[in-house]
């Protein structure tokens, strides 16, 4: 969770600002691949939200913050 909420991880968008050569574009759904893309809005990362609130009843988090801070408060 620190390194989502720090912004640390490496997608794509990050690694091309280090140089990277390769396509920007997710391998799932082919929509440009950043942090906000991969952990809420990819239609993968939706459905897999989806299938952990359906078991679990967790909402899911609507953006990267709420996802590293207070999503599982009161789990």
């Amino acid at each position: 969770m620190w390194i989502i909420h720090e912004q640390v991880i490496l997608p794509k968008d990050n690694l091309i600002k280090r140089r990277w050569v390769g396509s920007s574009r997710c391998c799932f759904c082919d929509h440009d691949e950043t942090i906000q893309h991969l952990f809420i809005e990819c239609p993968l990362t939706k459905l897999l939200w989806r299938t952990i609130h359906i078991a679990f009843n967790i909402n899911p988090p609507i953006d990267n913050e709420s996802l590293s801070g207070t999503w599982l408060v009161g789990v």
